[in-house]
């Protein structure tokens, strides 16, 4: 029955595959955003800083 139960945990291993999928494509957007907002705010302060006279 080893063979029978591996034809069956196959459609399960799919979906959980496809489930991880999705949630990598969440972080990967979220980490994005952050590393976006986090240079707008780098920007920000370097702007907020008296230019130096070199």
């Amino acid at each position: 029955m080893i063979g029978g139960r591996m034809i069956m945990e196959a459609p399960l291993a799919d979906v959980e595959l496809m489930t991880l999928r999705k949630r990598i494509d969440i972080l990967e957007e979220q980490v994005r955003v952050l590393t976006a907002a986090n240079l707008a705010l780098v920007r920000s302060i370097e702007n907020l800083r008296p230019a130096s006279g070199a």
